[in-house]
């Protein structure tokens, strides 16, 4: 097995107009590197596909491939999952969610560009043994159930859930990362993998090729993931608990309800219960169903698998929801007192290092041989899972509201310095360069609608920026018509509101609109 240690990229290292800086993170299935956008000139994350069981880097130091030819048809397989759900989360935008701004395929790998922001993982403040008020528990859960509720809906699972995968950005907001659908689409093929599987969260069914993970898999782990911060102790693994209810015996977890002295609410306590069920089918199906049972006023008749507390929320820790960000920031801070911040921000500048450049062609493993990933049979189980129970108000995203565009200048507009020249000069050719990059209206930073906006405030009769929003919303109505062909409604919707955000009187739309309310 490579030592994927061995196999980190230096820093210097470029990966098109990304330069990487150092690592982030290194997992069974891929590496996470801090690097810098040159053309954006901001710092992002990458993530790149290495499965070191049976990858290798390439003889240039920047390439990887199968370590044999028995070995390339999961890496292939695997490396489809990757690239699919790269593409569905650059087309998610959830607030607790990472922002993926783009995906690659590059030296016979993939990677995932992701922006980055300054904070601290869970998993940092539960080895800190942070204390955890109820209402900073409930809105870290709260949080990360709605992000899963929006993956579920695309037919997505997360499938590694842990601490480590949360991340609370300095603002305190949550943010669920670390997606596993390069691990989950091979396990299903073989069940060799499980060393690979966060011990003590992952469920049962995870351990099994022959099961397809779903919602209530993420539902495990993120049980599992609140039990940790309450107990500061790692879960007991699925397999141990099964085993022992197999023969008869007390489940050695044991139940959070049912601890005496405890300082959280029943509702709280029962839900990560009903989540941490063994029985797939015994725990939540959707995050719907979780969420209810935390809004309700009592949990002394909760649902299948809870116990049977009479335990209530007390008016004080309902007050105290106000308090959650001064509680939140006053951890994160101390953190950082003592340096545990794990995610610096890069410099701007490129190190004085010589940077290794890539030059590999796409999936070119040798010359002569183009690698193409093997389509997924019908027969043969797929990385995305079961798709949890759908609200009919979930296909609507939240947009910015439409900015209109400034009039026309009349002849009194004053005239143009070289100053501002040179600034809306820059601007467009950021704009040019998001747009070809995919980034029309996403992420919040650096898009092509941002720099185009900024343009037009400057000079509102800008024919290059009007014509660029004019562009932009031309290509969005390309993938509604694609989408109509492929009979993705929820996809029509999200591309109609992101177009609409930027020309929200233009006729195509508008027309759109009609066809969608006849329907």
């Amino acid at each position: 097995m490579t030592n994927i240690h061995d196999q980190i990229l230096p820093a210097g290292t470029q990966i098109g107009v990304y330069e990487i800086k150092g690592t982030v993170k290194v997992n069974p299935f891929d590496i996470t590197y801090r690097a810098w956008n040159h053309h954006l000139k901001e710092p992002v994350k990458i993530q790149e596909y290495f499965p070191h069981v049976f990858a290798v880097r390439t003889s240039d130091g920047l390439g990887v491939a199968p370590k044999s030819p028995e070995d390339e048809e999961n890496f292939d397989y695997g490396l489809k999952a990757f690239l699919d759900q790269a593409e569905m989360l650059t087309q998610i935008e959830h607030p607790n969610l990472v922002v993926a701004e783009n995906s690659l395929l590059f030296n016979g790998t993939a990677y995932l560009i992701m922006s980055t922001r300054e904070g601290v993982s869970l998993s940092k403040l539960i080895q800190s043994e942070t204390a955890f008020a109820e209402t900073e528990l409930k809105f870290i859960l709260v949080s990360i159930l709605n992000a899963l509720q929006k993956i579920h809906e695309y037919r997505m699972v997360h499938g590694g859930i842990q601490p480590a995968a949360i991340f609370l950005g300095k603002d305190g907001e949550p943010l669920l990362t670390d997606f596993a659908a390069a691990r989950l689409a091979i396990a299903a093929r073989t069940a060799q993998f499980a060393a690979e599987l966060a011990s003590g969260y992952a469920p049962a069914e995870q351990y099994e090729s022959v099961n397809t993970p779903g919602p209530a898999t993420d539902f495990y782990a993120l049980g599992a993931t609140m039990s940790a911060c309450i107990t500061h102790r790692q879960p007991i693994a699925a397999q141990s608990r099964v085993a022992a209810l197999s023969q008869g015996e007390s489940d050695p977890m044991g139940s959070l309800s049912a601890s005496a002295g405890t300082a959280y609410s029943a509702e709280l306590l029962q839900a990560i219960d009903w989540m941490l069920q063994p029985e797939y089918s015994r725990r939540p199906q959707a995050a719907g169903e979780i969420l209810s049972l935390l809004k309700s006023e009592s949990a002394s008749n909760g649902q299948e698998g809870t116990s049977n507390s009479e335990q209530t929320v007390s008016d004080a820790n309902r007050n105290n929801q106000r308090y959650l960000w001064i509680g939140i920031m006053t951890g994160i801070v101390a953190l950082v007192t003592f340096g545990l911040w794990f995610d610096k921000k890069p410099a701007e500048t490129v190190d004085g290092k010589q940077s290794t450049v890539a030059t590999q062609p796409l999936f070119q493993r040798n010359p002569g041989k183009t690698i193409v990933t093997p389509e997924i049979k019908e027969n043969q189980p797929a990385a995305p899972a079961i798709v949890a129970q759908s609200n009919p108000e979930s296909d609507s995203v939240k947009v910015a509201e439409p900015v209109k565009l400034p009039e026309l200048a009349d002849e009194t507009t004053p005239l143009k310095t070289n100053t501002d020249e040179a600034l809306i000069q820059k601007h467009l050719v950021a704009a040019e360069k998001a747009y070809k990059a995919g980034h029309f209206t996403t992420p919040s930073r650096g898009n092509a609608y941002k720099y185009y906006q900024i343009v037009l405030t400057m000079e509102p009769s800008n024919a290059e920026a009007r014509a660029g929003l004019q562009k932009i919303v031309d290509r969005y109505v390309q993938f509604i018509e694609k989408a109509k062909t492929e009979g993705k409604l929820n996809m029509i919707r999200l591309y109609l509101q992101r177009a609409e955000s930027v020309l929200p009187d233009d006729p195509k739309l508008q027309n759109i609109r009609k066809e969608l309310a006849a329907q």
